[in-house]
């Protein structure tokens, strides 16, 4: 059925006058009256009773206009939920990231997202990378951001670079190093790492021990409770770097380290709008933060 036929047939009931729901649709009187009378015959039904009264809907008449009504408004809403699923407006997107981009972007990413867009349905996995591999390859994700080492050469995806994140030591206020002018990488094997990840030789040095955990928020709080070194982002712990209870370490034997940060998806695959504005918006982020943002997302 056209859904013009539908209209111009609810114009008819909705004014009682085939005249007057010409005039509303814009379409001459005779036109009108050829639409309906071919929705008549085509299913062998009489929709209205015309008299001196007006147009009056028949029982088979009042079927047809209920669900008509049904009929163009799904039609409504689904032109207009594509219209804003275009926009990145309405829809789901699912995306993994790594545990410190979790922690460093999450909060104020899904404000900002929500804020400007309350229709989407946003989901995140936060794991590590590596671990996140099957999501996106079965096609559970959307796409991974996380750090580029995890992420390169991964057979069946393709990579975007979307920025880096400074990384540095750091110490609790009162930990034997940090008030030290000159600290070295023998002299942090002392003292036990904190880290996201295990890292092959334990500590910085490969002599110190280690406390690993994916969750960022557990880690600072570790160091400011111990003598754990940590290597993060400062963009992270802003507020008790300010405050002081945290100090950076200038380890003169280590170089500065940026994380670069990348999305990884799988090739051939069309992104959503939705994901096109998450991975906008991540990339505006990092630019914020203080990283370079390199190439573009979209």
């Amino acid at each position: 059925m056209e859904h013009v036929r539908l209209r111009h047939i609810l114009a008819v009931a909705r004014t009682g006058s085939f005249s007057r729901a010409a005039e509303e649709e814009r379409i001459t009187q005779p036109a009108l009256s050829r639409s309906i009378a071919a929705f008549e015959q085509r299913h062998a039904v009489i929709l209205f009773d015309r008299g001196r009264g007006g147009a009056r809907p028949t029982p088979a008449g009042e079927l047809v206009i209920e669900q008509a009504r049904t009929l163009l408004a799904a039609a409504d809403d689904l032109e207009r939920s594509l219209r804003l699923y275009g926009t990145g407006d309405v829809g789901r997107v699912a995306f993994g990231l790594g545990p410190m981009l979790a922690s460093l972007l999450l909060p104020d990413l899904g404000q900002a997202l929500l804020r400007a867009r309350p229709g989407l349905r946003i989901v995140t996995v936060t794991r590590p990378p590596e671990q996140l591999l099957p999501e996106l390859l079965d096609d559970r994700i959307e796409m991974i951001v996380g750090n580029n080492w995890k992420m390169s050469h991964v057979p069946g995806t393709e990579k975007r670079d979307l920025g880096r994140v400074r990384l540095e030591v750091m110490v609790r206020a009162g930990h034997p190093l940090a008030g030290r002018t000159a600290v070295s990488t023998p002299d942090l094997d002392g003292y036990p790492t904190a880290s996201a990840v295990e890292l092959s030789s334990g500590g910085f040095g490969g002599r110190g021990g280690s406390f690993v955990c994916d969750n960022f928020h557990v880690l600072r709080d570790l160091v400011l409770r111990t003598d754990c070194v940590w290597l993060s982002s400062p963009a992270f712990v802003t507020g008790e770097l300010e405050q002081g209870s945290l100090v950076r370490l200038a380890v003169s034997d280590l170089a500065p380290i940026d994380s670069e940060i990348c999305m990884l998806l799988r090739r051939g695959r069309s992104r959503s709008p939705a994901a096109l504005v998450v991975a906008a918006e991540i990339e505006a982020m990092l630019g914020r933060i203080g990283g370079d943002t390199a190439l573009s997302a979209a």
